[in-house]
């Protein structure tokens, strides 16, 4: 039974919810939520499904440590994608660190090389986008989050909000549009 009151729970709720009460089934939630993006997210990285493993585990590990510190709840997955972003790239500077080639075999190129500046300019880029976001609209920022974010459906937003599907159709493109006009501002602006 509470097991189905947290699946009805937005992200934002589990994330204070642990914050307030340390509630492990809300944090258990949120770990079921995200765990498959995640790793497949670190996969794409380090393109090792061990160490993408090791990766993932240990953002959730960091996450439940550091979950105080989050100041806007909303955000808890691009908090912790970013977590993990930042876990990745340690692991990618570590591991060229640590890299040694056989004198006497034959080099093999990578099909895909990690480009650490396009890294680190997405990783800017998400802290833009981040901030913007966090100026909309409590509503605003909850739907596109989920949305854009957890990867909900049209279909499970209806459910979830309790409004028509061209009414979510209607807030997302509201947010979105209100997101790119504080974006361009901030452009002009700089």
């Amino acid at each position: 039974m509470r097991n189905e009151i947290l699946k009805k729970l937005t992200d934002e709720q589990l994330a204070i919810r642990f914050q307030a009460e340390g509630d492990g089934m809300a944090f258990g939630e949120l770990y079921q939520r995200h765990y498959s993006k995640l790793y497949h997210y670190c996969f794409t990285i380090v393109h090792d499904t061990d160490e993408a493993a090791d990766l993932t585990q240990d953002t959730f590990a960091r996450a439940a440590e550091k979950i105080q510190d989050l100041k806007a709840p909303a955000l808890f997955a691009s908090w912790l994608f970013r977590i993990a972003h930042n876990r990745c790239i340690d692991k990618a500077k570590d591991r060229q660190r640590h890299q040694t080639v056989a004198v006497d075999g034959p080099y093999q190129l990578a099909d895909e090389v990690f480009d650490i500046e396009e890294a680190l300019a997405r990783e800017a880029a998400i802290e833009q986008i981040t901030t913007l976001i966090q100026q909309l609209s409590p509503e605003s920022r909850t739907i596109l989050l989920a949305k854009y974010f957890e990867g909900r459906s049209i279909h499970e937003l209806t459910q979830l909000w309790g409004i028509s599907e061209s009414a979510v159709k209607m807030r997302l493109a509201r947010a979105r549009n209100r997101v790119f006009s504080l974006y361009k501002r901030q452009r002009v602006a700089s």
